[in-house]
C-alpha cells in the first residue's frame, strides 16, 4: 500500500496483497496553498505498514515546469531496492473562476438583469436556494487531529568526521538532526564539537490518527562545504498515537556507531479551558531557551461560505479568497478568481472561545468595512501534557519554607484572554484576588523553582514583586538579584531587568544553572531584591531578601510561591 503526503494532509491506497509488482489504479486529490514550497511525501509500505518498502520526496515546484503541469513516469524510489519504481501521473490544475462568464443577479431595470416576468422562479422565492444554514457542516475529519511534541534530547557515541592536517589528526564533529514526518521538516542547532551531544529541542506539528506513519530522522555533521551524514532511524508513531508517549534511545543505522534520545508524546486537544492555567504553567516551566514557545492550545478553523459581499464596478460579482492569521502565522483559501481588493474583515478575539461551550464558535459573523457575513466554525483545544515530569501547582503545594505565605495563591479567572502564549501566561501567572495572603512590611517576590530532570538543570522564575518598601520620596527601580549558596562568584549569579518607579513590578524571567539533583539539593538560592539609588550611582538599596534551602523545597512541583522579604542589612548589597 501507499501513503501519499502534502503538508499536514496524509491519503492512503488500497491494499495489493501477495505481489511485488502491485497496480493501484488510484486516484487522490490535495489542495495546495503554494506548490513553490511544498512537496509531495511518498510511502510505499507492506500492509502491516511496519515495514517501508520505499520512499519518495517530490517538490512540486517541478510541475510548474512540467509540460501542461504534468508528470507522467516512473520514479525511482529511495530506501528500497536499486530497481523498485513507483508509476505515477500527476496533474496540476490552478484553480480560477472567470467572473465574467458567471450569471449573476443585477439591479432590476439594468443590462443583464433577470426577467422577473418570466417562467423561471423570482430571486427570493422559496424554490430560489434552499434555506440559509445557520451552522457550518465540515466532515467529520474536522478538528479530530492531534499534535506530536518531539523532544530531540541527547546522542551518544558518534562517528567523528572532522579532521585536520589533511586527515592526519582525527577531530570530532559538529551534529545537528534533522526530522522530516508527512511532508513537514524540521532541523535542530548544531553543537560544536561534540560526539556526545545534548540538543533539548522540542519540535512540534499537527498530525492525523492515520496508521503507518513514520518520523525519519537523520542526523548530520554540519562542514563549510558539504555536511557528512552521522547515520539514519525511523521512529513508527504507532506506540505513540495509541498510547501516547514514546522515550527511547535509537540506534542510527548505516553508520558503525551511534545512538539518538528522542521522546514523542500525543497531545490530544481538550475542549475545556479548566486546566489552561496549569498547562501554560507546566510549558513555562518545560520551555528551553533553544526551542520556541510550546503550544497551549490547537485552534482549528473551518470556513464554509460568505453572502452578501459587496459588487466590484457596479453590477460585476467579486473574485473573492479569505486570509486568516494568527498572530504571524497565516492561511489564504482558494482564490475564487482575481482579487481586486478588501471585501471586508473580521478580528474574532480568541477570548471569546475560552468562555464559548466545548470551546467553540459555529454560526454567522458579520464583516466590517462592508456588507458581507461569513459563516464559519473556530473550535480550540488545550493541549494537556501527561508526561511533563512536572506535579502541576494546582494539585499540590509546598509550605516548606518558613519565609512561604501561609496559603497558596489563588489563581483568578479569565477576565480577557489573548492568542498568544506570552500573554497568556503573562496574565494567568498573577492575581490580585483578596483572598491572598497579606504581604509582609517588606513586601513579597513571587518565585518557581524546579529541578528539570530531563536537561538535568535548576530552573527559578521571577514572576513579580508586589507591596515593596518605598523609602524615599519616589518610588524605586526595582530588580532581583539571584545567587546559589555558597558560591557568590558572576558563575552562580543571574540578575533580572530593571522596573522603574514602581512598588509592584512584574518580571516573568526564566533563569538556569546546569547542576545535578544531589548538588542543587546542597544549595540555597539566595534572592535579593534590589533598588539602584540614582543614576549616577553603582551603589544599590536591599529593599528585601528571602534565602530558600533547596534541600526543603520539593523541586519536583514547579509551583509559583509568594515569599516574605526580610531585612538583611550584614548581607550588604553588592
Amino acid at each position: 500500500m501507499v501513503q501519499l503526503s502534502i503538508q499536514d494532509v496524509t491519503q492512503e491506497s488500497k491494499a495489493v496483497y501477495n505481489t511485488n509488482c502491485p497496480v493501484w489504479e488510484e486516484a487522490f486529490r490535495f489542495f495546495l496553498q503554494d506548490p513553490r514550497s511544498q512537496e509531495l511525501d511518498v510511502q510505499v509500505k507492506d500492509d502491516s505498514r511496519a515495514l517501508t518498502l520505499g520512499a519518495l520526496t517530490l517538490p512540486l515546484a517541478r510541475l510548474l515546469t512540467a509540460p501542461e503541469l504534468t508528470l507522467d513516469q516512473w520514479f525511482q524510489l529511495s530506501s528500497s531496492g536499486p530497481n523498485s519504481r513507483l508509476y505515477m501521473k500527476l496533474v496540476m490544475r490552478l484553480l480560477y473562476l472567470d467572473s465574467s462568464e458567471v450569471r449573476f443577479p443585477a439591479v432590476p431595470g439594468t443590462p443583464g438583469a433577470w426577467d422577473l416576468d418570466d417562467e423561471s422562479p423570482q430571486t427570493g422565492s422559496s424554490v430560489d436556494a434552499p434555506p440559509r444554514p445557520s451552522h457550518t457542516t465540515p466532515d467529520s475529519n474536522f478538528g479530530t487531529e492531534n499534535v506530536l511534541r518531539i523532544h530531540v534530547l541527547e546522542a551518544q557515541d558518534l562517528i567523528a568526521k572532522d579532521r585536520f592536517l589533511g586527515g592526519l589528526v582525527k577531530g570530532k564533529s559538529d551534529p545537528y538532526v534533522k526530522l522530516k514526518l508527512g511532508g513537514r521538516s524540521f532541523r535542530s542547532r548544531v553543537v560544536r564539537e561534540d560526539l556526545n551531544p545534548r540538543w533539548n529541542e522540542v519540535f512540534e506539528m499537527i498530525v492525523t490518527s492515520i496508521p503507518g506513519q513514520e518520523l525519519e530522522v537523520e542526523v548530520f555533521d554540519k562542514d563549510l562545504d558539504k555536511d557528512d551524514f552521522l547515520g539514519r532511524c525511523k521512529v513508527s508513531l504507532t506506540t505513540v498515537l495509541n498510547n501516547g508517549f514514546l522515550d527511547e534511545w535509537l540506534t542510527l543505522e548505516d553508520v558503525p556507531s551511534g545512538r539518538l534520545h528522542l521522546c514523542l508524546e500525543r497531545l490530544t486537544p481538550r475542549p475545556t479551558a479548566a486546566e489552561l492555567e496549569e498547562v501554560l504553567q507546566v510549558n513555562s516551566l518545560i520551555q528551553t531557551q533553544k526551542s520556541a514557545d510550546l503550544a497551549a492550545a490547537l485552534l482549528s478553523i473551518y470556513l464554509e461560505r460568505a453572502e452578501d459581499l459587496p459588487l466590484r464596478k457596479g453590477t460585476k460579482p467579486p473574485s473573492p479568497y479569505a486570509t486568516i492569521a494568527v498572530g504571524d502565522t497565516a492561511h489564504k483559501t482558494k482564490v475564487r478568481g482575481e482579487g481586486t481588493g478588501a471585501l471586508g474583515s473580521l478580528s474574532l478575539p480568541l477570548s471569546e472561545l475560552l468562555v464559548a461551550d466545548r470551546l467553540c464558535l459555529d454560526h454567522w459573523f458579520m464583516l466590517s468595512n462592508g456588507p458581507g457575513q461569513v459563516l464559519l466554525r473556530a473550535q480550540l483545544g488545550i493541549l494537556v501534557s501527561q508526561h511533563s515530569g512536572v506535579e502541576a501547582y494546582s494539585h499540590s503545594y509546598s509550605h516548606s519554607s518558613s519565609s512561604l505565605s501561609e496559603e497558596p495563591e489563588l489563581w483568578g479567572g479569565l477576565p480577557h484572554i489573548t492568542s498568544s502564549a506570552p500573554e497568556l501566561r503573562q496574565r494567568l501567572t498573577h492575581s490580585d484576588s483578596p483572598l491572598e495572603a497579606p504581604a509582609g512590611p517588606l513586601g513579597q517576590v513571587k518565585l518557581t523553582v524546579w529541578y528539570y530532570s530531563e536537561e538535568r538543570k535548576l530552573i527559578s522564575i521571577i514572576h513579580s514583586c508586589r507591596a515593596l518598601r518605598q523609602n524615599g520620596r519616589d518610588p524605586p527601580d526595582p530588580y532581583v538579584s539571584l545567587l546559589l549558596l555558597p558560591d557568590k562568584n558572576r558563575g552562580t549569579k543571574r540578575k533580572s531587568s530593571q522596573k522603574k518607579r514602581t512598588l509592584n513590578p512584574e518580571f516573568d524571567e526564566r533563569f538556569e544553572w546546569e547542576l545535578p539533583l544531589d548538588e542543587a539539593l546542597r544549595r540555597k538560592l539566595d534572592v535579593s531584591v534590589k533598588s539602584s539609588s540614582s543614576f549616577m550611582s553603582r551603589e544599590r538599596e536591599l529593599l528585601g531578601k528571602v534565602q530558600l534551602d533547596l534541600a526543603e523545597i520539593d523541586l519536583s512541583q514547579g509551583a509559583a510561591q509568594w515569599y516574605d522579604l526580610t531585612d538583611d542589612k550584614d548581607k550588604g548589597s553588592s
